[in-house]
């Protein structure tokens, strides 16, 4: 059983490492995106403003991609064992809105198959 249990440990790592990477790519592509933005931003006398904000975001969003990209999955769910344990409240709230936002994907898709199964009972009078 022992086997199993770190076969399947070394199976989620590994499911966890390569959603990361994709992730930290695509976060690292919306930086370059928003770097481009800035640098036409500041042509601009009045968007000079926008600018620095758009360069701070692209910082944070180069760090984040960066780490998402360089971590594996044990490293990234010590860092998240390390975050409930020292800010429970954050782990807490970002559970909620995952769900939140999780719940109402399933019922926008859930709403898209009835209209497109053309079935006459209404999906509002079921939910």
């Amino acid at each position: 059983m022992n086997d199993t249990k770190g076969g399947l440990k070394g199976l989620v790592m590994g499911q966890i490492d390569t959603g990361s990477t994709a992730a930290g790519e695509k976060v690292l592509a919306t930086a370059a995106s928003l770097k481009r933005v800035a640098s036409e931003l500041r042509t601009d006398e009045l968007s000079r403003g926008a600018a620095s904000l758009a360069d701070r975001g692209v910082s944070n969003l180069e760090r984040l991609g960066s780490y998402l990209t360089k971590s594996d999955g044990e490293r990234l769910v010590m860092d998240a064992e390390r975050l409930g344990r020292e800010q429970p409240w954050t782990m807490a709230t970002s559970g909620l809105v995952l769900g939140f936002i999780g719940s109402r994907m399933l019922k926008a898709s859930a709403a898209r198959r009835h209209r497109e199964s053309g079935s006459d009972i209404s999906f509002k009078e079921r939910m």
